[in-house]
C-alpha cells in the first residue's frame, strides 16, 4: 500500500514535533499538549480535551513502549534524564543538554556527554519510526501505573527476566542518589561525620531543609556550614573515608532527650536517634 501525500505530510509533521518533547522541562513542561501538535496527538491517541496529567501519562507510556526494545542498560538512564523523569527538580528546567551534562558530571553513567547524546538520538530515531506503525491501545492499568511514575518522579522499572529485574537500581534508591540532600559541612565544605564509637562513623543528611532546621532547633547543633549535595555524592564521600562510614538519612532527635551536641554526636546519642519514615 502506498501512503498518500497527505499521510506522508502528517507523519513528517508528527516526527518533527518529537523534538519539542525533550526541550525545556521535558514531559514536565506546562505546554506539553501544545508541544505535541495535532498530528502527533492524533497518532498517539491524545484527545483534544485531555487533561495535562493524562497527556503526560500518554507520552510517558508511548516513549516507554519504544524504550523497552533497547537492551542497552544505559538507555533508561539517558532517555529519562533527557525527558526529565526521575531528575532532581533543581535540574529539571535545564533543558535536555543541561540535564545530560549534569548526569555525566555526577558520574551516573560511565560514558561521555557526546556518547549519551548520540544514544539519545538513536532512541529518538526509533520513536520516529514507530509513528508509522501500529499504536497499541493504552489501558486503565497503564494509566494507573504511569500516574504513579509521574507523581513519584520515578522511572519505569524494567520487566523481570530470568528471575530478576533488568534495572538493578530500585526506584527509591535512585531517587536518593539523584536527589538533593542537605547536611553539615566543615569550613572546607567536607561532610561532618557523626562519630558513634562502637557504632561506627555516619554521614547524616536530610532530604528537606526543613527537617534539618528542626533537628538543629531541638539539638542546638552549631555547624560551621550547611551544604547541599546529591545523595550519590554523599555515598561516594562515605566510601572514600579511611574508616567504614554509613549514611544516616533524616535522623530525628527525641525532644527532651538531653542531646546537647549533634554531628559529631557522643557515643550514647545513637540510642536517642530514630529514622523518620
Amino acid at each position: 500500500m502506498v501512503a498518500s501525500a497527505k499521510e506522508t505530510k502528517t507523519s513528517r509533521r508528527a516526527k518533527d514535533r518529537l523534538h519539542h518533547i525533550h526541550a525545556r522541562a521535558g514531559i514536565q513542561q506546562d505546554g506539553l499538549r501544545r508541544a505535541l501538535g495535532p498530528e502527533l496527538r492524533e497518532i498517539w491517541g491524545v484527545a483534544d480535551d485531555a487533561e495535562p496529567g493524562r497527556v503526560r501519562e500518554i507520552v510517558l507510556l508511548r516513549l516507554n513502549r519504544v524504550l523497552e526494545r533497547f537492551a542497552d542498560p544505559l538507555m533508561p538512564e539517558i532517555v529519562w534524564t533527557a525527558y526529565n523523569l526521575g531528575v532532581d527538580p533543581v535540574n529539571g528546567g535545564a533543558g535536555m543538554v543541561g540535564r545530560i551534562r549534569t548526569m555525566v558530571g555526577r558520574g551516573r553513567v560511565a560514558v561521555s556527554e557526546r556518547t549519551c547524546t548520540r544514544r539519545f538520538y538513536d532512541f529518538l530515531g526509533t520513536v520516529k519510526n514507530s509513528l508509522d506503525g501500529f499504536q497499541e491501545d493504552l489501558t486503565g492499568e497503564d494509566f494507573r501505573v504511569a500516574s504513579g511514575w509521574i507523581a513519584g518522579n520515578v522511572r519505569p522499572e524494567r520487566e523481570q527476566t530470568d528471575g530478576g529485574l533488568r534495572d538493578p537500581v530500585p526506584s527509591v534508591m535512585r531517587m536518593f542518589l539523584d536527589g538533593t540532600v542537605w547536611g553539615p559541612a566543615d569550613e572546607a565544605g567536607a561532610p561532618v561525620p557523626a562519630r558513634l564509637g562502637a557504632h561506627g562513623d555516619w554521614l547524616c543528611v536530610f532530604t528537606d531543609e526543613r527537617l534539618l532546621a528542626e533537628y538543629r532547633a531541638i539539638t542546638g547543633a552549631g555547624w560551621a556550614r550547611i551544604r547541599p549535595r546529591t545523595g550519590r555524592e554523599v555515598v561516594l564521600a562515605a566510601a572514600r573515608r579511611d574508616v567504614a562510614t554509613g549514611v544516616l538519612v533524616n535522623p530525628r532527635p527525641t525532644r527532651g532527650a538531653g542531646i546537647h551536641a549533634a554531628l559529631p554526636l557522643s557515643p550514647d546519642s545513637i540510642a536517642r536517634l530514630a529514622i523518620r519514615r
